[in-house]
C-alpha cells in the first residue's frame, strides 16, 4: 500500500538523521577531549544543530511509528493513537525519557561554558542518550535465546553504538581540521597530533565495532543461510559490504596516507588524506543508512 511505503520511507529517514545526530553529540565532546581541544569544533552551533535534528528526526520517527500502529496518517494524530504510543509501548517509555536526556544536553550546551568538564557531561548524557537507541532497535531479540545471550546482545549492541558514534562523530570532526590545513589555517604539526591520537582511539573503536558486530549478527542470524533467504539476512549483508569498504578505508589511511604525514616526508599527503576522510564520511552514512534500514525488517526468527 502506498501509505504504508511512506511510512517506513518517513521511519527510515528519520532513523538515519536521528542516528547521524546522535553520532555528532557524542562524537564532537569526545574529540574534544580525547583528540584535540583547540583545534577541534568549539562552537556551540554545530552541537545545537545537531541536537535540533536529533529532536525533529525523532519526532518524526514518533510519527512514524504512530502512524504504523494506527493504520493511517490521519489516525496517527488522534489523541488515543498518541497517548497509546507514548505510554502504552516501550518506545513511548523510552521516547520520554530520551526526550528527558536530549533536554539536559541543551541546557548543558547553552549554559555552560566551554571547559573539559563540560565536555565530560556532554559525552556522558550523549552516551546514555545513543546506548538508549538499544531499547528501541533489534537490541532486546536475545531474549529469545535465554536471559544470558540476551544481557550479551543487549551490551554488545550498546558498546556497538557508542563505537560507531565515536568513529563516524570522529571522522565528522577530523575532516574539517585536516581541510584548515589544506587551506594554511592550521600548522600540519596541529594535524599529526591529531591523527596520532585519532589512530590510537580508532583501533580500539574499529576492533570494538568488529567484535560487537559478530556478536550481533550471531544472535539475530543464527543460520548463514538466512543471510540469502531472508530480507533481514540480505539487509544486513549490504550494512555488512559498507562497513568493510568503512574499514577499508581506514586501513588505507592509516597504513598509506597517514606514515608520510607524520614524518613530515609529502607536501600533498594532507590533501590525500583529507579527501580519503570525505569519502570515508560519506561512506559512514550509507552505513548508517543500511542501519536504519536493518531496524525497520523484522529479524530471522
Amino acid at each position: 500500500m502506498l501509505w504504508l511505503r511512506a511510512v517506513d520511507a518517513l521511519t527510515v529517514a528519520s532513523r538515519l538523521v536521528h542516528f547521524a545526530s546522535v553520532a555528532l553529540l557524542f562524537g564532537v565532546p569526545l574529540f574534544r577531549l580525547a583528540i584535540t581541544r583547540e583545534h577541534a569544533p568549539r562552537g556551540r552551533a554545530w552541537e545545537i544543530a545537531a541536537g535540533v535534528a536529533a529532536l525533529l528526526s525523532g519526532l518524526g520517527w514518533f510519527a512514524g511509528v504512530a502512524a504504523n500502529m494506527a493504520g493511517s496518517f490521519a489516525d496517527a494524530a488522534t489523541p488515543d493513537t498518541l497517548q497509546a504510543v507514548t505510554f502504552d509501548t516501550r518506545f513511548g517509555h523510552l521516547w520520554i525519557g530520551r526526550l528527558i536526556v536530549l533536554v539536559a544536553i541543551f541546557v548543558v550546551q547553552l549554559c555552560w561554558r566551554p571547559s573539559r568538564w563540560r565536555d565530560g557531561v556532554l559525552v556522558l548524557l550523549a552516551a546514555g542518550f545513543a546506548a538508549s537507541l538499544v531499547g528501541v532497535g533489534h537490541g532486546m531479540t536475545g531474549a529469545g535465546h535465554g536471559p544470558v545471550v540476551a544481557r550479551i546482545h543487549m551490551i554488545a549492541d550498546m558498546v556497538h553504538l557508542l563505537c560507531a558514534a565515536a568513529w563516524i562523530g570522529g571522522l565528522f570532526c577530523l575532516g574539517p581540521l585536516l581541510h584548515r590545513v589544506v587551506t594554511g589555517r592550521e600548522t600540519s604539526a596541529t594535524a599529526r597530533k591529531a591523527l596520532r591520537r585519532f589512530s590510537t582511539m580508532g583501533y580500539w573503536v574499529v576492533g570494538l565495532v568488529l567484535i560487537t558486530g559478530c556478536i550481533n549478527a550471531l544472535v539475530m542470524v543464527p543460520r548463514p543461510a538466512s543471510l540469502i533467504g531472508s530480507d533481514y539476512g540480505r539487509a544486513l549483508l549490504l550494512k555488512l559490504g559498507l562497513v568493510a569498504v568503512l574499514v577499508g578505508f581506514a586501513i588505507v589511511n592509516r597504513v598509506v596516507l597517514t606514515p608520510p604525514i607524520m614524518a613530515a616526508a609529502e607536501a600533498t599527503g594532507m590533501r590525500r588524506l583529507w579527501h580519503s576522510v570525505v569519502v570515508e564520511q560519506g561512506v559512514g552514512i550509507l552505513v548508517l543508512a543500511a542501519v536504519a534500514w536493518l531496524g525497520t525488517i523484522h529479524p530471522v526468527p
